[in-house]
């Protein structure tokens, strides 16, 4: 029988039990934490969560989607209880970090996450589908083991992302991506090929410090905000013809192993190559610069005549 505290919820909370009956033999304990800030369940609920999320996973796509939904909607309504949409926020938490993910029935594409993603310390044996995936929070990959093919074509990040310190074995896509908050892909090694064309970067984009065994594919992208590939490690062909970066882009200490191209891309700030080595040929045709920023011409330039 359910408690005091239980009894005394209100409609938003009543149905964010509902849409998670794992939570149910813990509601009035949960109760009690989430009605005070900064305090988090104990290791048994989030067992408890982390095992109803893989369930939803292995049951299908309608499935998790259902609840996704569900969950969705509630988001707006917990809004106006403090308490309510705290507990909101922990039961949409998808918390698979550190585990080891075999195949799932229809994999993670097309689902919808409508709080946080957290796969961080996690290990994908298999090709990883997120193929036209949506995650409506915060997205954590930090460490993640991507052991075959990554595919995140088309998925809609919309809050911060994080792939720090990832490993992707084999082909990683991100083609048509839309990253709305910050991404980070600080430290990431990309053995195989990967490819970010046509993806959209709407907020600050940290790439520094990668490394890329493949081919490299930034082109025909849109970086809204500060883009950092200082120090990456290019060891095959990097493209970014037709980019377009709205702030600076900083490519200071980057090295470059074949052939780096820049034709056809708009800096509206003046970008940092400085440092940067060129061991193969470098495209700067047709570029786009700020009008009277002559440091850049004398860059474009420089290396031009180092590389001739």
């Amino acid at each position: 029988m359910l408690g005091p505290l239980r009894q005394a919820f209100s409609s938003p909370r009543t149905a964010i039990f509902k849409a998670n009956p794992w939570l149910e033999p813990y509601a009035d304990e949960v109760t009690g934490v989430f009605a005070l800030p900064g305090v988090e369940p104990r290791a048994e609920i989030a067992a408890a969560r982390r095992a109803a999320g893989l369930a939803r996973l292995r049951a299908g796509t309608a499935a998790w989607n259902g609840w996704a939904t569900r969950m969705h909607n509630l988001a707006r309504t917990a809004d106006a209880d403090v308490a309510a949409a705290r507990l909101w926020a922990y039961a949409a938490t998808a918390d698979f970090s550190g585990l080891t993910i075999e195949s799932v029935r229809d994999g993670f594409g097309g689902l919808l996450f409508p709080g946080k993603l957290d796969l961080s310390g996690a290990t994908l044996p298999q090709a990883a589908w997120f193929s036209a995936s949506t995650v409506v929070g915060d997205a954590r990959f930090e460490g993640t083991q991507f052991r075959q093919e990554a595919y995140f074509d088309r998925v809609a990040f919309g809050g911060a992302v994080s792939f720090d310190g990832a490993k992707f074995g084999r082909t990683a896509e991100f083609r048509q991506a839309v990253f709305r908050g910050p991404a980070s892909f600080r430290g990431v090694g990309f053995e195989k090929d990967v490819w970010f064309r046509g993806a959209a970067f709407q907020a600050a984009l940290d790439v520094s410090e990668a490394t890329f065994g493949g081919e490299a594919g930034f082109g025909d992208v849109r970086y809204g905000g500060p883009a950092n590939f200082s120090r990456a490690v290019f060891s095959d062909n990097a493209g970014f013809e037709a980019a377009t970066f709205e702030d600076v882009a900083r490519f200071s200490d980057a090295r470059f192993g074949r052939t780096a191209r820049f034709e056809d891309a708009t800096f509206r700030r003046e970008p940092s190559f400085d440092r940067a080595r060129f061991l193969g040929k470098a495209i700067f045709d047709r570029i786009t610069v700020p009008e009277g920023e002559s440091a850049v011409h004398r860059t474009i330039a420089d290396l031009a005549r180092r590389l001739g």
